[in-house]
């Protein structure tokens, strides 16, 4: 999922500021499909990890975070598109975001090791 948001963020990059709709509409359908996709596994992923008696305070801190990455996630952005100027803003707000996506798909498919107590 993660990697469907990247994959669509990545190929905006060279378009800079020749943005021909069409280019830019698949392109951010992987994004949106990726962002879509994103919600169900990251759930499944959190409750699963958390212990028995927090998966409510887990489960309230994801419906939390998610929103408020929505929100604030653009922000960044924007100020690398805003300080690059007119030449390069586009591509540099892109690939901003294409970069900070990129690390969460390996941070994703890391494992919880079951924690083992003595005793």
């Amino acid at each position: 999922m993660t990697a469907l948001t990247t994959l669509g963020l990545g190929p905006l990059i060279p378009l800079g500021e020749a943005l021909p709709p069409p280019e830019v509409a698949w392109r951010l359908a992987l994004v949106g499909v990726g962002m879509g996709l994103h919600g169900g596994p990251t759930q499944a992923l959190v409750l699963g990890a958390a212990p028995p008696g927090r998966a409510a305070t887990a489960a309230s801190t994801l419906q939390l975070s998610r929103p408020l990455g929505f929100a604030l996630g653009p922000v960044p952005a924007a100020a690398v598109w805003g300080l690059a100027g007119q030449a390069h803003g586009v591509r540099a707000g892109i690939a901003f975001a294409a970069t900070a996506a990129g690390p969460a798909v390996p941070l994703l498919t890391l494992r919880r090791q079951p924690s083992t107590t003595a005793g």
